[in-house]
C-alpha cells in the first residue's frame, strides 16, 4: 500500500509538472530566469541521459508482458514507465529554464523545446493509459515506436544545437573526403580555414547556438566578433583573442574548443595562425602564396594541382642538400615528401655567382629560386638557364638589364618570374615567348608603361604581366620591415639583415627595445653585428607613403652551452611529450609570443627544476630563462629564480637568486630573458629552479588561481 501511495504522489507531480511546463511554454516570452534556476537550466545535459534509457527500457519491457510468465513482472513495467514520465517531464523543464540563457536562437531551438514537450506528455499518457494499451499487442507498438522517434527527434535537435549541422552523420558522409577542387583554385580562407571554424567551432557559434554572442557561420559575423570584442587583431603580438584561446591550457575555463570537445590538430591551429598573420584575406587564392610561404606549403597537403603535375625527377641526396646549406643559402623541399626544392638567397653582401655554380649538384632538383635583391647579373643567367626543371623565379631588384634573358628560353617548365626593379625594358622580354607554361611576370618599379601591356599581351596570351603602382601618385601603407636571420642564438657575434621591399623606402632601427623614430634612430644601411643581447626594433619611411607597422625580434647570447640536462620535475602533463627529457630548453630553438608552439615548456603546479651537466668545468656569471609573459592566459613571469652550481650533484651550492618583475595590468603576450646574475663561478653541474606565482594578483581576471610559468631556452652567459 505504501508502495502504491508513492506512486500516486509522483504520478500526480507528474501531472502538476507537465502543465507546468505547458504553461511556461505558452508564455515563455514573459519568462525570466533568476540566477538559482540557471543553475538547474545547466543541469539539462546532465539528466536528460535518464529519460532517453528508461523510455528505450520501458517500451522493451512493455514487449516483454505480453508473455504469460512475464506477467508477474508488471509492477517493474509500470515503475520503468512512471521514472521515464517523471524524469521526462524534469528534463524538459530544465532545457526550457536553460534556452531562456543568451546565445540561443528562438527560432532555432523552437522544435528541440517543442519534442521535449511532446515527449513529456506522451511519457505521462503512456503511464496513464498503460492498462488499456497493454491489451493490443498494435498499441504497445504504436506507442512505443512513437515515443522513440520522438525523443530521436528530440535528440537530434538537441545535438544540432550543441555541436552543429550533421554531428550525428558527419563522421561517416565526411570519412575520407577531403577537398575536391584543385590547388589552382583554392581559396585559403574558403577551402583551408572555414572548414575548420565549421568543424571545430561553428557547434556552438552559430545562428542556433551563438555563445558570447559569437556567430561563425557568415564573414560578416566573424568580422563583427562576439561580446568581447574581434576575434583577431594582426597588429598584437599574440594576433589577438582567437588564438589567445586556441592556446590556454586545456584547463583553463576560456581555452577553445572547450575540454571535453574535439580538439584543434596542430595543423589546424597552424593554419589559424598563419592566415591571421598573413592578414586574414577571405578571397585570397592559394597560389598567390609565396613559393616557399608555410601556409602554402601545408595547402599543399591538401590540395592536389589541377596539372597533376608530377615531378618526374629523383630526390636529390639529403646529406648534399644539407652540405649545401648556409647562413645565406636555404634549400629546403617544397612540401613534405616532395622532390622539388626551393632556394633561398640572404644577404646581398655575401652573395657571389659561385654560389649558384654550387648547385650544379641539384640542378634537376630545383623548382623554386629567390634571388630578389641579391647582386645578380646577366651573366649569371647562363648558370640559372641549365635548372631544368624551375617553375619560380624571383630576380627582383637585382643587377639585371636583361641581355640575359635569352638564357632563360630553355626553361620549359617557368610559370612565375619577378623582374620588378630592374633593367628590362619591354622589347627584351620577347626572347621568352616560347615559354608555353609562363603564367606571372612581375615587373612594377620598372620603365614599364601601360601602354607596353598591349603588345606583350599579344606575344603572351596566357601570361599576366603585373607592372605595379607608384609611389608618388597612390597613398599606400609601407610594408614591415623583415628582419632577416637564420638564427636568434649566437655564441660571439650576430650579423643581422633588415630588408623592405619598397624601393626608395628608409629603415630605421634600434636595439635597446626602443621604439625607431624618422629623425633620430640609427639609419639601417649594412648588416647589424650584434656582439650583446638585443631587441632589435625597425620602422621604414618614405615620403607620399604611410609608415610601416614594426617589426621587432629579440637575440640572445648564450657562450656557453651545457652538454646535458635531466629534469627533476616534469612539465603538465600535455607538455611532458614536447620537454623530449628537457632538450627543447637547450636547443637553441626560441618560441615565438605563442605557447603552443613545440618549443614551449609549461609549468603551473610544480616548480621547473633540472640539472644541467658539462664535460668540462666552465666560468659561469649568469643564467637566462627565455620565457613568455602572456598575461590573459595566466602566463606570467617566475617569481623566483634560483641558480646553485658546484663540480658535483653533491656539491651545489646557491649562486644567486633573482626575483623578476611581475606586470601590474593586463598587455599583450611578449617573450622576455629573465637573467641571474652572480659572481663568477667555474662549475661543472648546476641546478636550476623557477617557481610559478602561487596566486594571480588582484586585479586579473582570474585573481587567486595558479600561475602558469612557459620556458623555451635556457642561455649562459
Amino acid at each position: 500500500m505504501k508502495q502504491l501511495k508513492w506512486r500516486e504522489i509522483v504520478f500526480n507531480a507528474c501531472i502538476a509538472l507537465n502543465g507546468l511546463l505547458l504553461f511556461l511554454v505558452l508564455f515563455d516570452h514573459y519568462l525570466q530566469i533568476p540566477a538559482f534556476l540557471q543553475v538547474a537550466g545547466r543541469a539539462h545535459p546532465l539528466v536528460l541521459h535518464f529519460p532517453i534509457v528508461l523510455l528505450l527500457v520501458a517500451f522493451l519491457f512493455e514487449l516483454s508482458l505480453r508473455s504469460p510468465r512475464q506477467a508477474a513482472h508488471q509492477p517493474i513495467a509500470d515503475g520503468l514507465l512512471l521514472a521515464a514520465s517523471f524524469t521526462t517531464v524534469i528534463t524538459a523543464l530544465m532545457g526550457l529554464l536553460l534556452s531562456k540563457e543568451p546565445g540561443y536562437d528562438p527560432a532555432v531551438i523552437s522544435a528541440h523545446k517543442w519534442m521535449g514537450v511532446l515527449c513529456a506528455f506522451i511519457s505521462m499518457l503512456w503511464y496513464s493509459f498503460r492498462n488499456r494499451i497493454r491489451k493490443q499487442r498494435s498499441l504497445i507498438l504504436t506507442t512505443g515506436l512513437l515515443s522513440t522517434v520522438v525523443l530521436l527527434i528530440a535528440g537530434h535537435k538537441g545535438a544540432t544545437i550543441t555541436h552543429g549541422d550533421d554531428f550525428l552523420l558527419s563522421p561517416v558522409l565526411s570519412v575520407n573526403k577531403g577537398p575536391d577542387i584543385p590547388l589552382e583554385a583554392a581559396v585559403v580562407y574558403t577551402h583551408l580555414v572555414h572548414p575548420i571554424l565549421e568543424k571545430k567551432c561553428m557547434g556552438c557559434h552559430n545562428s542556433g547556438k551563438a555563445k558570447g554572442e559569437l556567430v561563425m557561420e557568415t564573414t560578416e559575423r566573424l568580422l563583427k566578433g562576439g561580446k568581447n570584442g574581434k576575434l583577431w587583431d594582426t597588429a598584437a603580438v599574440d594576433l589577438g583573442l582567437m588564438m589567445q584561446r586556441i592556446h590556454m591550457p586545456l584547463e583553463s575555463k576560456e581555452h577553445m574548443p572547450p575540454k571535453g570537445k574535439p580538439q584543434l590538430t596542430e595543423d589546424e591551429a597552424r593554419i589559424l595562425y598563419l592566415w591571421i598573420k598573413g592578414g586574414s584575406d577571405f578571397t585570397k587564392k592559394v597560389t598567390d602564396l609565396p613559393a616557399g610561404d608555410s601556409l602554402r606549403m601545408l595547402a599543399a597537403n591538401f590540395f592536389k594541382s589541377e596539372e597533376n603535375e608530377v615531378y618526374d625527377f629523383k630526390a636529390a641526396d639529403e646529406q648534399l642538400v644539407a652540405g649545401l646549406n648556409t647562413a645565406y643559402r636555404v634549400i629546403a623541399p617544397l612540401a613534405t615528401g616532395s622532390p622539388a626544392l626551393a632556394v633561398n638567397f640572404y644577404g646581398s653582401s655575401r652573395f657571389r655567382s659561385e654560389q649558384l655554380r654550387e648547385l650544379e649538384k641539384i640542378k634537376d632538383q630545383i623548382a623554386s629560386l629567390q634571388l630578389g635583391r641579391m647582386p645578380v647579373t646577366d651573366e649569371d643567367l647562363k648558370m640559372i638557364g641549365t635548372f631544368s626543371n624551375l617553375r619560380t623565379l624571383n630576380l627582383a631588384f637585382t643587377a639585371v638589364k636583361g641581355e640575359g634573358l635569352r638564357h632563360l628560353t630553355h626553361l620549359q617548365h617557368l610559370k612565375q618570374l619577378s623582374l620588378s626593379g630592374t633593367g628590362v625594358r619591354p622589347e627584351q622580354l620577347y626572347v621568352l615567348a616560347p615559354l608555353q607554361k609562363l603564367r606571372s611576370v612581375q615587373i612594377w618599379n620598372t620603365a614599364f608603361t601601360e601602354n607596353d601591356l598591349t603588345p606583350l599581351k599579344k606575344r603572351f596570351p596566357k601570361t599576366g604581366f603585373d607592372i605595379g603602382y607608384k609611389g608618388d601618385t597612390v597613398i599606400a601603407k609601407l610594408s614591415t620591415p623583415v628582419i632577416k636571420t637564420e638564427q636568434r642564438i649566437f655564441n660571439s657575434t650576430l650579423a643581422v639583415e633588415i630588408k623592405n621591399p619598397v624601393k626608395g623606402a628608409v629603415t630605421r632601427y634600434t636595439l635597446d627595445g626602443s621604439e625607431p623614430d624618422s629623425l633620430t634612430s640609427p639609419v639601417y644601411s649594412a648588416p647589424v653585428t650584434l656582439s650583446k643581447a638585443s631587441a632589435i626594433k625597425a620602422r621604414s619611411y618614405l615620403a607620399g607613403w604611410i609608415t610601416s607597422d614594426l617589426a621587432k625580434e629579440t637575440f640572445y647570447k648564450s657562450s656557453v652551452r651545457p652538454d646535458s640536462i635531466r629534469l627533476m620535475t616534469l612539465p603538465q602533463k600535455e607538455y611532458q611529450q614536447r620537454a623530449r627529457e628537457g632538450k627543447a630548453l637547450i636547443d637553441l630553438q626560441l618560441g615565438k609570443e605563442n605557447f603552443g608552439t613545440r618549443e614551449w615548456v609549461g609549468y603551473k603546479d610544480a616548480p621547473f627544476e633540472a640539472l644541467l651537466f658539462f664535460k668540462q668545468p666552465v666560468p659561469l656569471q649568469s643564467v637566462t630563462f627565455s620565457s613568455l609573459v602572456s598575461i590573459d592566459s595566466y602566463v606570467l613571469p617566475a617569481r623566483e629564480l634560483e641558480v646553485w652550481g658546484g663540480t658535483s650533484v653533491q656539491s651545489l651550492k646557491l649562486l644567486g637568486r633573482s626575483n623578476p618583475p611581475q606586470p601590474a595590468s593586463p598587455a599583450p603576450a611578449y617573450t622576455m630573458g629573465y637573467e641571474c646574475r652572480f659572481p663568477a663561478q667555474t662549475v661543472q653541474v648546476i641546478k636550476l629552479t623557477a617557481r610559478p606565482v602561487n596566486r594571480l594578483p588582484a586585479w586579473h581576471r582570474g585573481k587567486g588561481e595558479k600561475g602558469w610559468i612557459f620556458l623555451d631556452e635556457l642561455l649562459f652567459n
